[in-house]
């Protein structure tokens, strides 16, 4: 990593402290509109795996892989605030002494909740409308249940690893200059996460929030266990196992 894009990722962590502090509304909503980019990739991975889940789960397996892409491609070329990359941005920054701790954690804070916000909204205007229930009750019935019922240090490990992958996109997004190359690199580490059955603590947030509203006898505490776990994988896995190697391998000032 080059001097200049070290500099590039810590100043972007440093806008996002100095934005939060002095708008937080303003910073909830950029927040919000990421969670409704997740909200967009979740659906379009739901309906996708639905169609082929019960004779051909292997073909659902990759489609939904390659649908849930289209969530950080929004992201990344549209604009909005994703908790889990902030993850690896703020992690950098602190590390590289542009922003601290209490900066990070507000961030974090103020993101994951916004991301929350966006994608239930989404999720009750889908649940009211009624459109692909069946299909969509049917297919999360199904999968759901798996998540809710692993052992924490599994849940951690695969948030962990999730974010690795979600933050190699994200850093692509600084390295990369031209749409193309941020699309593909985007493709090829969404593709391996999903595929590789890691987890993300925002997808789970529009998956659980479906599940929830549209599957009755829902277990509201396994949904927490899962989104505490996973979430501490992911902040380990942008802030630490990703973010701390490269700020040590870049130029220095």
């Amino acid at each position: 990593m080059t001097k200049q894009e070290a500099e590039r990722i810590a100043l972007a962590g440093g806008g996002k402290a100095q934005l939060s502090q002095q708008s937080p509304l303003r910073y909830f909503t950029r927040a919000m509109l990421a969670g409704c980019f997740i909200f967009l990739g979740t659906i379009c991975s739901c309906i996708a795996s639905a169609w082929f889940y019960a004779e051909q789960p292997a073909v659902a397996k990759m489609l939904g892989a390659a649908t849930f892409s289209v969530a950080l491609i929004l992201i990344v070329l549209l604009g909005g605030e994703l908790f889990t990359g902030c993850n690896f941005v703020m992690g950098f920054s602190l590390y590289d002494g542009h922003v601290r701790i209490r900066d990070t954690i507000r961030v974090w804070l103020l993101c994951y909740l916004g991301n929350f916000a966006g994608i239930f909204i989404l999720c009750l205007l889908m649940a009211g409308s009624g459109a692909c229930r069946e299909m969509l009750s049917a297919y999360l019935a199904l999968v759901m249940p798996a998540k809710l019922s692993a052992p924490w240090f599994q849940l951690l490990l695969r948030g962990v690893l999730c974010n690795l992958c979600v933050c190699i996109g994200v850093y692509g997004g600084f390295k990369l200059q031209s749409e193309s190359g941020k699309v593909a690199a985007i493709l090829c580490v969404i593709i391996t996460f999903v595929l590789a059955g890691f987890e993300h603590s925002i997808a789970n947030m529009a998956y659980f929030s479906l599940y929830a509203l549209l599957v009755p006898s829902v277990s509201m505490a396994g949904i927490f266990y899962n989104l505490f776990w996973v979430t501490v994988g992911n902040i380990l896995g942008g802030a630490v196992l990703l973010a701390l190697p490269l700020w040590f391998l870049a130029d220095k000032k």
